[in-house]
């Protein structure tokens, strides 16, 4: 089972550095095709409005027909994509693919963290899952400086490329995967049968987290432009630190319960962007990434946990589906409201803003009920 989850781990890798190197990338790439900001935050939250709309159907259809077909189906949309941007000729070109690249953020992520949580011991749950979200922070660690760098000294198309060829071997690793699912789950498909209440409170206390993200993915490359940064700096130490933090917050919440280890990190998260809204320069985007990968180390594990802690094992794919549609909603709103946002008042305005969003999910995981690790149910 352990040489699965490193097969698992890797795929995860390569399939989430894919998608990174594009992350800061995107935006210049937008730039460079003349969208406004208005546009790019449309661009870039579009991405997060696919990936919502499927995370529900393949929650479900992850209890239904097993985790490893969505893996491989997530991965290979992430190749096509990859290849489809190079084509593209302006920001309606731009959108489309977006919107299609969002589908495989939609399958995969959904379907492997349930398969995670298929073999976690029920104890040391918030612990396998933040090890296994460290797959995604390596590779934020080293694919947005990777990609505005390569874009910068090779081209947008060989950037897009190399994000295809490391797609592929997502692909191939998925492929490799045992399945987890033991007994299949008979629901009729209905939206009320593909999302988890017991999962919505953690659920909407990580759409105020994302809404944050939205907007720094979005926006954060122009704020680091705009001052001759490379926005890769604040992800490079963002990730470094939000690896480091995913497995001691994970078991820290297997002991002391997820909405305090949660509710930390929300007020870590408004700390960050405080921090972020008065940078400059690169000094100031390193403390704020650093700060910032502390708050989603701290939270994401256990809203994870938190998330399948109450729920049957045959129906832990809609709750990470209910999780994920939660998490995409944040990022969709995130993005596209801080492009209104930014357009009249500034970026700093900007990340002000989400600071009080991330302040106020700090609060609401607060006034839920905390759960004392993995055996109290929601």
């Amino acid at each position: 089972m352990k040489s699965s989850l490193v097969v698992v781990w890797l795929g995860a890798f390569a399939f989430f550095l894919s998608f990174h190197l594009l992350l800061s990338a995107l935006p210049l790439f937008a730039r460079r095709l003349g969208a406004s900001d208005a546009a790019i935050g449309l661009i870039m939250g579009s991405f997060a409005v696919s990936a919502m709309l499927l995370r529900p159907p393949v929650g479900w259809a992850a209890d239904r027909w097993g985790r490893k077909p969505l893996m491989v189906g997530g991965a290979a949309v992430f190749l096509a994509c990859s290849l489809g941007y190079g084509f593209t000729a302006g920001a309606a070109g731009l959108l489309v693919v977006r919107l299609a690249h969002g589908a495989g953020m939609g399958l995969y992520p959904t379907a492997a963290s349930a398969l995670v949580a298929d073999v976690a011991p029920p104890g040391r749950r918030g612990e396998y899952l933040g090890l296994f979200g460290a797959a995604g922070s390596l590779a934020m660690a080293i694919g947005p400086i990777a990609g505005v760098t390569l874009a910068g000294r090779h081209g947008f198309g060989a950037l897009f490329l190399v994000s295809a060829a490391i797609a592929l071997a997502a692909v191939l690793l998925a492929a490799a995967v045992t399945e987890t699912l033991a007994h299949r789950a008979a629901a009729p498909f209905r939206l009320a049968t593909t999302l988890s209440r017991s999962a919505l409170r953690p659920s909407l206390v990580t759409l105020c987290l994302m809404l944050t993200y939205g907007a720094v993915v979005s926006f954060l490359p122009l704020h680091a432009d705009r001052h001759g940064v490379n926005p890769g700096v604040f992800f490079l130490v963002y990730a470094l630190v939000l690896t480091v933090a995913r497995g001691p917050a994970g078991r820290l919440s297997d002991r002391l319960g997820r909405a305090p280890v949660a509710g930390t990190g929300l007020l870590l998260a408004a700390v960050a962007l405080t921090v972020l809204a008065l940078s400059e320069g690169a000094l100031g985007l390193a403390l704020a990434g650093g700060a910032y990968g502390l708050a989603f180390g701290t939270a994401q594990p256990a809203l994870m946990a938190w998330c399948v802690d109450g729920v049957a094992a045959g129906d832990r794919g809609r709750a990470m589906g209910t999780f994920y549609t939660a998490l995409e909603l944040g990022i969709a709103i995130g993005a596209m409201s801080a492009g209104v946002v930014a357009t009249q008042w500034g970026f700093a305005a900007t990340f002000f803003g989400t600071a009080v969003v991330a302040l106020g999910g700090g609060a609401l995981s607060t006034v839920v009920r905390p759960q004392r690790g993995w055996s109290s149910a929601p």
